[in-house]
């Protein structure tokens, strides 16, 4: 396997081919935010699997709006330039695979340049929505708006193309934005239970990664049961509530907020985020002892979720038991280590709370063990 064609831009690479001439398969693997200039998400993952291969990036986390230097400057010219690397290879099959970023760019791309399968791990089908991640990315910048909402793409008629979206079902923008597409021909939607965003790393850990990129790539198929698989999409409208529920939440509409969660675990008891949204409300109206029952359940449920570790947290903190409080801040920083948001709370968590706790109980060093 050789690496062909590529694309240098003042010495950076933004896109790889990789030939492998005994393969008809194609696939395109989209990188995700934050992964480096010259380099590929998923490009070792990939190593193994004996198909044609295009690893493309994208500059400035900016959701692929600025397209691929080298293949074009925008969506458009990008596409285009995806359509002349196929007729390059002459694969009889192509796959698109994205996480993320990379998830919205292969659902996208997938359509634009007729893709027989598509793999999307954690897509935004509607961009630049308050408190998504695009929005924290395109910032000060306009989104692609012909084409950040994917839905209209995602419509348009495709005769046997077979998208497969897999999420995890603690992330409620996930969950939605997976709902929004669930409806349409030839979609399949999978969710993993106590999961967030890190739907590849979770799959990892459980050594299940590699084996469904491969056995996807080769054939289209995932898994007739993956590790940590979540039913909320099939227990009748859970779904729908805990999202409803989370947004009535927001909106101050806690009276509403509590039926449409109730609703949510009647169907669905392994709900964690419904849960925890619930221990939000409760500590939001003074019942400190239910919410840090209900953040219990969310982490017993979820136990890998920092974001529930940091409401448990406050929960404790709320009912002085500053020493517990601050093992839970600290829980919840390990969680997530590369969290800025929970290392920066666990930092003005342990500030605030050492002298409260030293003045309460007059034990010098309370805390020192731990500090990082």
């Amino acid at each position: 396997m050789d690496a062909e064609i590529s694309c240098q831009d003042s010495m950076i690479e933004w896109f790889r081919l990789d030939r492998e001439p005994d393969s008809d398969v194609l696939a395109i693997v989209f990188s995700h935010v934050s992964e480096q200039p010259g380099r590929f998400s998923f490009y070792g993952s990939f190593r193994d699997v004996a198909v044609n291969k295009l690893f493309v990036n994208t500059p400035d986390n900016g959701w692929y709006r600025d397209g691929v230097p080298g293949l074009g400057t925008d969506i458009d010219s990008t596409a285009e330039g995806l359509r002349i690397v196929m007729q390059q290879v002459g694969p009889r099959t192509v796959t698109c695979i994205g996480n993320s970023m990379g998830a919205y760019a292969a659902l996208l791309f997938g359509e634009l340049i007729n893709a027989d399968r598509v793999l999307a791990i954690g897509p935004e089908t509607l961009l630049d929505q308050p408190g998504s991640r695009s929005r924290g990315f395109l910032a000060g910048r306009p989104p692609p708006s012909r084409y950040a909402d994917l839905l209209p793409v995602l419509s348009r008629p495709a005769a046997d193309r077979r998208t497969s979206i897999v999420i995890g079902e603690s992330d409620l923008f996930d969950l939605e934005y997976a709902r929004r597409v669930a409806h349409l021909p030839g979609m399949r939607l999978r969710s993993l239970r106590g999961v967030g965003h890190e739907v590849p790393a979770m799959l990892h850990r459980f050594g299940a990664w590699r084996p469904l990129i491969r056995d996807f790539v080769r054939d289209g198929s995932l898994p007739a049961f993956l590790p940590l698989e979540g039913r909320i999409l099939e227990a009748g409208d859970a779904a729908d509530a805990l999202v409803e529920g989370r947004r009535l939440r927001l909106a101050g509409d806690r009276r509403a907020a509590r039926d449409r969660l109730g609703h949510c675990l009647s169907l669905y008891p392994d709900a964690d985020a419904a849960h925890d949204e619930i221990g939000v409300m409760e500590r939001e109206e003074g019942a400190f002892a239910k919410a840090e029952a209900a953040h219990r359940l969310a982490l017993r449920l979820a136990p890998d979720r920092g974001l529930y570790s940091l409401h448990l947290a406050q929960a404790l903190e709320a009912q002085g038991r500053f020493g517990e409080a601050l093992a839970a801040y600290d829980q919840a920083g390990a969680l997530e280590p590369g969290n800025r948001f929970l290392a920066r709370t666990r930092e003005e968590a342990r500030r605030r709370l050492e002298d409260a706790a030293l003045a309460a109980w007059g034990t010098p060093g309370l805390f020192q063990s731990g500090r990082s």
